[in-house]
C-alpha cells in the first residue's frame, strides 16, 4: 500500500475506491468539470481510469503504475487524471464501458478511457501492465503513443473523438419500440434448456454467474406451465450454488461467481446486489417447493448482512473484496493443517485435503490450501450433521483473527433498495419480522421522498439515477406489501412520479441520467439486464406492481411502454431481458390483488391468512391492505375495492377489477391456496 507522502484531491472525496487513491503521486481529480476545464485551457487529453474499491485487477494497476513515482511524472506532465468509482457513476461508467466493448470488443474493470477536453473519448482498454511485454502493450508505453498521437495528429484525434460521440448518441436515440413477440417465453425457455449444465446446473460451461434474475423468470414459467422439468432445472442450480465453494460456507453469503464449471473455485468478492437477488431466487425457490434448504439459505443471508454489512444507519454497505493481504482469497480458504480437527465425515463431506483441493485460475498450478465446498448430493448431509454447527462456529471464530478483505462501506441507494425490497419479500414469505424489521430500518436511513447515492457520513453525495429511484421505488412498494403501512405505499407512488416526470423519453423507454444532468456527453438508456437488473426492469416491476395496488392506469401503461420501448430487441436476443419479462409475464397474464379487509397486525384471522398466503408461490399476486388513514385511502381511490362491503376479518382475491366470493375461514383459505403438496 502507498504511505501517504503524497496527497492528492481524491483525499476529498467520499468514496472508498477514490480515498484508495488518495495518496498516489498521480494528480487525480473525482470527474468533475474542474479538471476538463484544465484540459482544454492546456490542451492535454484526458486519462479517466474507472474501477471500484473491491477489484482485485484494480489493486494491481494501482501497485504496479498509480503508486510508481515515474508513472505518475509521466500522467501529471502530459495528461489531466480522473479518478472514477464506477458505483458512484453508473452513467459514467456505463458510457465508458459501451466505448470500450466498441472499439475492443470486451470490458472489465479497471476501465482505462482516454479523452479530450469536451468529454469525448477516443481511446478505450481495460488493465494495461506496467512493462510490456510480448504482444502485451505496457502502461508507459500506451501513454508514450496517446501522447505522440495527441501532439501529432491532433485533428485525427478530434476527428475520432467525434465519431466515437455521435455514434454513442445515435446508440442513445436509438428506437426500438414494437410488440413483444408472443413467443418470447418460449425463445428464453427454450434458450435456458439448450444453455442448461445437466450434470453441474447453471446455465454455461465456465465462468459461472448466478444471474439470478434468470432463475426467476424460469420460476415464473414453470408455474404458469406447470413444467416440473424446468423447476428441477432452476432447483438443481439452486442446490448447486449452494453446495460449491461459491458460496462461503463458514461466514454465509455468495461470492461473486464460480471461474469453473462445478461451483468450486470463486471469484471471492462478495458483493450486495448478488445477496439481494440471491435472496429473491431462493425465497421464490422456497414458495415454489417449500425445501427448508432454500428458508435456510435466506437465513443465512440475512445473518451475513446483520454481521457484516450493515451501518449503523441500518443501511447497508457494497462490497467485500476478494482481496486480503495482497492475495485473492487469502481470507476465506484453509490449509490441511487448520483444519485439522475438523470432525472425519465432515472431512470428506466438505473435499478438504492434506495436499490442498484445487487449482490457481491464471497458472492452473495446484494449490495447497482449500475452499470449503460440497458435492450438490452431499450438501444437505453437511447441514444435517450435528457435528457441522458447532465446527462451523469455530472455523468463523478462527477465521476472525486473519486480516480482513476491506469491506467498502460506501452506501448506494440502488444496490440498498434491492436487498430492502428482497428482505421484505422475506418477511412476507417467511412471516419473519426480524427481515421486516432489517427491511424498514434500511428504509428508513434514507431521505424521504427522494433517494440519493449516500455514503458512510450519511451525506447525500450524487444526484439520483434511475437505478436508484427505481430501486427505492420497489423497496417501498415491497414494504407496504409487507406492512401495510400506507407511508411506504406513499413513498413508492412518489418515487414512480419522480421517475414519469425525470426520466422519461419520447418513445417510452427511460433514461440513465435526469434531463437536468450535463456532465456526461451523451444521456443514455439501460436496456439489457446484466449481473443484476437494469433500471428500466426495476422500474416497469415497480409500475406494474403499483398499477395493480392502486388501479391507476398511468402506471399500467408506464410498465407496458417500459417494456414494448425494447420490443424489437426482445425478438433479437430475448434472454438478456429476464427481469423485465418477469414484469411482462405479470402484464400478460393477469395480476391477482389479495385484499385484507382488516388490519394482519391485530385480526387473528388476517394474521393466520397472510402468514398462509405469503407462504405460497403467487408470482402475478400483489398484497393490498385495508387503509387505516387518508393518505392510504387516496393512493387506493382509483381501484375501488369494497372495503365496506366486505365481510369482517375476510379476504378477498381479486383479478380484472372483480373480486371472487370473501375468505372468511381456514378451510375456504387453504382451498384457495393450497400450496405444495
Amino acid at each position: 500500500m502507498a504511505d501517504n507522502t503524497h496527497t492528492n484531491r481524491l483525499a476529498l472525496e467520499q468514496s472508498p475506491y477514490l480515498l484508495q487513491h488518495a495518496h498516489n503521486p498521480v494528480d487525480w481529480y473525482p470527474w468533475c468539470d474542474e479538471a476538463f476545464a484544465r484540459a482544454r485551457a492546456e490542451n492535454k487529453p484526458v486519462f479517466v481510469s474507472v474501477g471500484y474499491a473491491t477489484c482485485h485487477w484494480c489493486h494491481v494497476m494501482e501497485r504496479e503504475s498509480f503508486e510508481d513515482e515515474s508513472v505518475a511524472a509521466y500522467l501529471n506532465e502530459h495528461f489531466i487524471s480522473i479518478k472514477v468509482d464506477r458505483e458512484e457513476r453508473p452513467d459514467v461508467d456505463a458510457m465508458c464501458m459501451d466505448v470500450c466493448q466498441t472499439l475492443t470488443g470486451h470490458g472489465g474493470w479497471p476501465l482505462t478511457i482516454v479523452m479530450d477536453g469536451e468529454r469525448r473519448p477516443f481511446f478505450a482498454g481495460t488493465y494495461f501492465p506496467r512493462h510490456s511485454f510480448g504482444n502485451r502493450l505496457g502502461f508507459l508505453d500506451l501513454l508514450a503513443r496517446l501522447k505522440e498521437v495527441w501532439v501529432l495528429d491532433h485533428a485525427r484525434v478530434q476527428e475520432t473523438a467525434r465519431e466515437i460521440t455521435s455514434a454513442l448518441a445515435q446508440q442513445a436515440a436509438a428506437d426500438f419500440r414494437g410488440d413483444v413477440p408472443e413467443s418470447v417465453m418460449a425463445t428464453v425457455v427454450d434458450h435456458h434448456r439448450r444453455m442448461y449444465d445437466d450434470v453441474y446446473g447453471g446455465f454455461s460451461a465456465r465462468p459461472k454467474f448466478p444471474s439470478p434474475h434468470h432463475l426467476l423468470l424460469l420460476l415464473r414459467r414453470a408455474h404458469a406451465d406447470n413444467d416440473k422439468g424446468l423447476l428441477s432445472m432452476v432447483c438443481t442450480t439452486l442446490d448447486a450454488m449452494r453446495a460449491g465453494g461459491m458460496y462461503d460456507h463458514v461466514g454465509f453469503g455468495f461470492h461473486r461467481y464460480s471461474t469453473d464449471r462445478e461451483w468450486r473455485v470463486p471469484h471471492f468478492e462478495k458483493m450486495l446486489y448478488d445477496q439481494a437477488m440471491l435472496m429473491m431466487a431462493y425465497t421464490e425457490g422456497w414458495q415454489s417447493t417449500s425445501d427448508e434448504l432454500y428458508a435456510r439459505v435466506v437465513d443465512e443471508i440475512a445473518t451475513y448482512l446483520e454481521r457484516e454489512m450493515t451501518a449503523a444507519s441500518g443501511a447497508f454497505y457494497s462490497a467485500q473484496d476478494a482481496d486480503s493481504e495482497g492475495e485473492e482469497g487469502k481470507f476465506y480458504i484453509w490449509t490441511g493443517d487448520e483444519l485439522q480437527d475438523m470432525p472425519v465425515n465432515l472431512w470428506h463431506l466438505l473435499n478438504a485435503s492434506h495436499e490442498g483441493n484445487f487449482h490457481d485460475e491464471a497458472s492452473g498450478n495446484p494449490v495447497p490450501a482449500n475452499i470449503l465446498y460440497a458435492l450438490r448430493g452431499d450438501l444437505r448431509d453437511v447441514l444435517r450433521a450435528p457435528e457441522w454447527e458447532p465446527y462451523r462456529t469455530v472455523l468463523l471464530q478462527r477465521r476472525s483473527t486473519r486480516i480482513r478483505p476491506l469491506t467498502d462501506d460506501k452506501v448506494l441507494s440502488d444496490w440498498n433498495g434491492l436487498m430492502i425490497a428482497a428482505l421484505a419479500r422475506a418477511g412476507r414469505a417467511f412471516a419473519n419480522s426480524r427481515y421486516t424489521r432489517m427491511a424498514e430500518r434500511a428504509f428508513a436511513a434514507f431521505e424521504h421522498p427522494v433517494a440519493h447515492h449516500r455514503y458512510r457520513n450519511g451525506h447525500a453525495a450524487i444526484t439520483p439515477m434511475l437505478d436508484d429511484m427505481a430501486s427505492m421505488g420497489l423497496a417501498a412498494c415491497e414494504l407496504y406489501q409487507t406492512t401495510g403501512s400506507s407511508l411506504y405505499l406513499d413513498a413508492s407512488c412518489t418515487y414512480a412520479d419522480a421517475i414519469l416526470t425525470r426520466f422519461l423519453g419520447d418513445d417510452g423507454a427511460l433514461y440513465t441520467n435526469a434531463a437536468d444532468v450535463v456532465d456526461i456527453p451523451v444521456r443514455q438508456k439501460q436496456s439489457y439486464d446484466s449481473a443484476y437488473p437494469c433500471g428500466n426492469s426495476i422500474a416497469a416491476q415497480l409500475a406494474a406492481q403499483l398499477g395493480a395496488i392502486t388501479g391507476d392506469q398511468r402506471y399500467r401503461d408506464a410498465a407496458v411502454a417500459c417494456v414494448r420501448s425494447y420490443g424489437t430487441q426482445l425478438e433479437k436476443f430475448a434472454p438478456g431481458f429476464c427481469m423485465l419479462l418477469c414484469t411482462w409475464d405479470m402484464l400478460s397474464g393477469g395480476s391477482t390483488e389479495i385484499v385484507f379487509t382488516e388490519s394482519v397486525a391485530t385480526d387473528a384471522f388476517m394474521h393466520h391468512a397472510f402468514a398462509h398466503i405469503g407462504a405460497t408461490y403467487n408470482p402475478r399476486a400483489v398484497y393490498v391492505h385495508r387503509p387505516a388513514d387518508d393518505l392510504g385511502a387516496l393512493r387506493l381511490e382509483k381501484a375501488g375495492y369494497p372495503f365496506a362491503a366486505a365481510p369482517a376479518s375476510s379476504v378477498l382475491v381479486c383479478t380484472d377489477a372483480a373480486c371472487k366470493t370473501p375468505i372468511t375461514t381456514s378451510d375456504e383459505l387453504t382451498a384457495a391456496f393450497p400450496g405444495n403438496p
